[in-house]
């Protein structure tokens, strides 16, 4: 069987590709492509990564890494993927999970993988990664960071010290793909250059040797990186216990305070961190620059230091910002009297 892999990078327009995926699983299905659910965690495929991180923490491994995994729910998965793989063993499957990158620092890690897709059948791999400059990568990961809640903060660490480093070496990353899937084998793309038909999905599909169709579903919801609002605001609600709270409170705040209208609220990271983190990792850029893109002078364009402005905190408060917070509240109580409204109705039927 064969199969592609979309492993990311983070931060790069996943959400979007894998909504499209979901969104048209009808009509590729027709064209001779499945985006499975059996592996799927939402709308991408956290399965896979679950099951190397279980494995990669033993020592001993048997010849089909399938054979060691004890968790029950991926077992399930498992064999809920052997029969949807039955039911389209002539289909061209696509995988899609930013994981790959963020949670494999090594590259046994891959390995793994490897194993795990060799057992499930797959004899023809491609691997798809899309990257993105280092500044614009590093700005979106401050943001990601407390909409996660990774519990760090990316602008506190110098290059080399963040505690995801490897994902923002280029090279590196490329180089155990390489080692692991074959050289032909790897697909590199980048963020908002150079893109087949003018857009990322159709740059996308592209590369999957999949044609266009105007009648694809273009409903997806991009992520977008919060505002200095959301990012001070959830910053804030971070640092609470708000239990069984916090998911909620995220939507929310990804409803309000995503996306960037004015300058004065989109956020850029110190100037000084900013230069160092694109200063040490130039060598991994033109390392990949030289071997997937000679053609070009540089993998991205250079940073006009001189024009930058580095803009990390709040510095100013308008009116209209007092409105969006207080319409983020209100929206909040709205919610929760919603719910108790809800269970009140329910108790006295």
């Amino acid at each position: 069987m064969r199969a592609f892999l979309h492993i990311g990078t983070t931060n790069t327009g996943n959400q979007e590709k894998q909504g499209f995926l979901m969104q048209n699983e009808a009509l590729l299905l027709e064209k001779g492509f499945i985006y499975p659910k059996s592996l799927r965690v939402a709308n991408r495929h956290w399965a896979l990564v679950d099951m190397v991180l279980e494995l990669v923490k033993r020592e001993n491994l048997s010849a089909n890494v399938l054979e060691d995994l004890r968790d029950e729910r991926l077992v399930r998965a498992l064999e809920n993927f052997k029969e949807e793989a039955r039911t389209h063993q002539d289909k061209t499957f696509i995988f899609s999970t930013e994981g790959i990158v963020w949670d494999f620092p090594t590259r046994r890690y891959i390995e793994i993988l490897e194993n795990i897709m060799r057992n499930l059948g797959f004899d023809e791999i491609k691997i798809i990664i899309y990257f993105r400059n280092t500044l614009d990568y590093l700005n979106s990961h401050c943001s990601q960071d407390y909409k996660n809640n990774m519990g760090f903060y990316s602008g506190d660490f110098a290059p080399g010290e963040h505690p995801r480093a490897h994902i923002f070496d280029y090279a590196q990353l490329v180089r155990d793909h390489e080692a692991v899937w074959g050289e032909d084998k790897i697909i590199i793309r980048l963020l908002r250059q150079d893109y087949v038909g003018g857009t990322m999905l159709k740059d996308f599909t592209h590369h999957l040797g999949l044609e266009w169709d105007e009648n694809f579903s273009l409903r997806q919801h991009k992520n977008e990186s919060f505002n200095l609002l959301g990012i001070e605001l959830q910053s804030r609600l971070n640092k609470k216990d708000l239990g069984g709270n916090s998911n909620a409170l995220l939507y929310l705040s990804k409803k309000h305070f995503e996306g960037v209208r004015e300058d004065r609220l989109k956020f850029r990271v110190q100037k000084e961190l900013a230069r160092a983190y694109v200063d040490y990792y130039a060598p991994s850029l033109e390392w990949v620059r030289a071997k997937y893109f000679p053609h070009k002078k540089y993998l991205f364009e250079p940073v006009d230091w001189d024009a930058y402005q580095e803009n990390p905190h709040l510095e100013r408060v308008t009116q209209e910002d007092w409105d969006r917070v207080v319409d983020f509240f209100a929206e909040v109580l709205q919610s929760k009297n919603a719910v108790i409204a809800s269970l009140k109705k329910q108790i006295g039927g």
